[in-house]
């Protein structure tokens, strides 16, 4: 093969978003129903799968489909992953973190630490987003929750809050209290800011305030 063509087929591989397969999976996979993992330093595994435990995983390791139902997932520095999921619990990251598809949760938070590269979607539905001089490569979301963006952050899809249930008050329904979007001076959305329900807006770039959509149905 001609040095020509070994650069091209380099260049096709880091494109693709390839961020996982810097480390060989020395270690296999882990599934498990009762129990948790936890992944030390420098350590490489195949997908790890969860029903009733917590992930942990410490600096410079990686795994491929990192998902569990009950359970939080916590990563240290420079953790590669193919994607993280969960249902009851949050996404926690020391800085680093690089992630080739999404970082998703419904009952949790996600913080992955300062300087993350995010390929796909980052998405929760009770819990807050924080993203600090990072990027993510699709959209982010929530319905409950704070949407935090600081630093030089690209978020090059949409951020999107999805339309709230309603919550039983003691005089009826009630759905008073809103979230907060913020973004800072710097942070950067390529997309549009879809907002489907009410929302508390702290936007410090005019630019990124012209992006707002309002796409709110009250349902009268």
């Amino acid at each position: 093969m001609k040095l020509s063509q070994i650069v091209a087929t380099v260049s096709l591989v880091i494109a693709s978003g390839c961020l996982v397969n810097a480390y060989a999976a020395e270690h296999g996979s882990i599934d498990k129903v009762l129990g948790s993992a936890s992944v030390g330093s420098n350590q490489h595994y195949d997908d790890i799968s969860l029903v009733n435990g917590s992930v942990k995983m410490a600096s410079n390791s990686s795994a491929k489909t990192v998902s569990t139902v009950n359970g939080s997932i916590a990563l240290r520095d420079n953790v590669k992953l193919h994607s993280a999921s969960t249902v009851n619990g949050s996404i926690e990251s020391g800085s680093g973190l690089q992630v080739a598809d999404e970082l998703s949760t419904v009952n949790g938070k996600i913080l992955p630490g300062s300087n993350a590269v995010i390929g796909g979607n980052v998405t929760t539905v009770n819990g807050d987003i924080v993203l600090d001089n990072s990027q993510a490569g699709r959209d982010v979301t929530t319905v409950n929750g704070d949407i935090k963006l600081t630093g030089k952050t690209v978020v090059k899809g949409d951020v999107v809050y999805k339309p709230r249930g309603k919550k039983k008050a003691f005089f009826g329904w009630n759905n008073s209290n809103k979230p907060t979007l913020y973004i800072g001076a710097d942070a950067v959305v390529e997309g549009n800011i879809i907002l489907q329900q009410e929302v508390e807006l702290q936007i410090e770039n005019p630019a990124m305030q012209a992006k707002v959509v309002q796409q709110i149905n009250d349902g009268r």
